[in-house]
């Protein structure tokens, strides 16, 4: 199939009304983790890359650069951002899958959305379900919270979902969101990650795993945490060895437990509260390699 406006997409027959699971790097996900999320999905179910989209007109590569690795050999490798899209057949499964995953464009939003959206209605969904992680007032130390919505009174009946009321800005989801339901009635919701929001960390495996679990009644098969539970108990204990001592860091996470489970409007404190951003940059410091002990 030619290329439109930089999609290059290969024809795929035969799913079985799919499941489709978006997830972009950016606004909606704190930390990689609905993208590490995406990558599992892809791998634990061997999925066909069936969809690539050319960066060199959605970005700004000053704001969203490439990045370099050194490959075997000790060859310099050169990544442009990537979207992508993949499919699985899943036997086992009442409904196939479609996992796209990539990186939050810098330009020509609609025209990004548009094709996108164009690409999974012709794959004709069951389900649409977006993938996000956002700051929460929430601590390490407990399970990582998720929260699921839908416009849809029957998906949101059927999945115990919530409806969102959020108003403010949105990131390249609330477009994709929006051109699927206006443009193609698609069937869609979201499930959503409150990531601790004092550890600004390129990983956070639990709330990776979180989300994962979150999306079994929607794909049909237990899901594909592998190794996750083990790195988020060393995740955890990483963060407790780095604030060990701090008297600060130790009553901040305290108030955080004394309301977790509560909604967010509800949180109050007879007490101000520390800046988590004065109080934990030495844990984030630790958490990137960069403490000495």
């Amino acid at each position: 199939m030619l290329p439109v406006d930089g999609f290059n997409s290969t024809p795929v027959e035969g799913l079985r009304s799919p499941v489709v699971v978006l997830a972009f790097t950016g606004w909606s996900d704190t930390g990689t983790v609905t993208t590490d999320a995406a990558t599992r999905l892809v791998d634990a179910y061997a999925a066909e890359r069936f969809l690539t989209v050319d960066a060199e007109s959605y970005y700004v590569f000053t704001d969203t650069r490439p990045t370099v690795k050194v490959g075997e050999g000790g060859i310099r490798e050169l990544n442009w951002p990537r979207n992508e899209g993949f499919y699985a057949r899943l036997p086992d499964a009442a409904h196939d899958i479609v996992i796209i995953r990539g990186s939050e464009p810098n330009l020509k939003w609609r025209t990004f959305a548009t094709r996108l959206a164009e690409v999974i209605a012709g794959l004709q969904p069951s389900l649409v379900c977006a993938l996000v992680a956002r700051p929460a007032a929430t601590p390490h130390t407990r399970p990582v919270p998720v929260t699921g919505s839908s416009a849809d009174p029957a998906l949101a009946a059927r999945y115990g979902l919530g409806r969102s009321m959020y108003q403010g800005p949105t990131g390249i989801i609330g477009v994709l969101h929006d051109i699927l339901r206006n443009d193609h009635r698609a069937p869609l919701i979201s499930l959503a990650a409150g990531v601790p929001h004092y550890l600004n960390v390129d990983e956070n495996p639990a709330a990776t795993m979180a989300l994962l679990r979150a999306l079994e009644p929607m794909i049909g098969l237990p899901p594909p945490v592998g190794d996750l539970e083990d790195a988020g108990r060393r995740f955890v204990e990483r963060v407790e060895e780095a604030s060990r001592g701090d008297d600060q860091i130790g009553a901040y996470v305290r108030s955080l437990e004394e309301h977790y489970g509560e909604p967010a409007e509800d949180l109050e404190s007879d007490e101000e509260l520390p800046s988590a951003d004065d109080i934990l940059r030495d844990v984030e410091d630790f958490l990137r390699g960069g403490g000495d002990n």
